[in-house]
């Protein structure tokens, strides 16, 4: 059976712009799913990382106390020993980071991603995990209000 120009065009075309697309998703994602050299630099040198990625970024040992992180992707990244004491993380994805024997102690965290982090030997905020029970009333304690008494003429 014979096949027209007509009729191969158009899968040229398709087969060229795939291939076009495969090609261009093979040699730019690399780079955008990596951490940026720039942003890593920075985050050690000032401990503050507002949308940086640092994904499967070495930041293992580092000097991180009171760091600030604010919409940031640690995702994979390695943390082991890492001095993360008093730090405030917001909105961070730590998703498969290594966290091992890292000192997270007083540290801050809200809207943190961490499925699937290693927190072996890690130290945790005091706390860390612990959700009040929304089933159990919460008391106020009876004011005990000591007055003056009223000096004597």
């Amino acid at each position: 059976m014979a096949v027209s120009k007509a009729q191969a065009l158009p899968v040229g075309r398709s087969l060229t712009i795939s291939l076009l697309i495969g090609g261009m998703v093979t040699f730019v994602s690399p780079l955008a799913w990596a951490e940026k050299p720039e942003d890593v630099q920075r985050f050690k040198q000032t401990r503050r990382c507002i949308k940086c990625n640092l994904k499967k970024a070495n930041l293992a040992n580092a000097p991180l106390t009171g760091a600030f992180l604010r919409e940031t992707n640690l995702k994979e990244a390695n943390l082991e020993g890492a001095d993360l004491r008093f730090a405030i993380l917001r909105k961070v994805n730590l998703k498969k980071a290594n966290l091992t024997n890292a000192d997270l102690t007083g540290a801050i965290f809200r809207d943190v991603n961490l499925d699937d982090a290693i927190l072996t030997g890690a130290r945790l905020p005091l706390g860390f995990g612990k959700r009040p029970d929304p089933t159990q009333d919460f008391k106020m304690p009876d004011p005990k209000i000591q007055l003056p008494e009223k000096p004597r003429r």
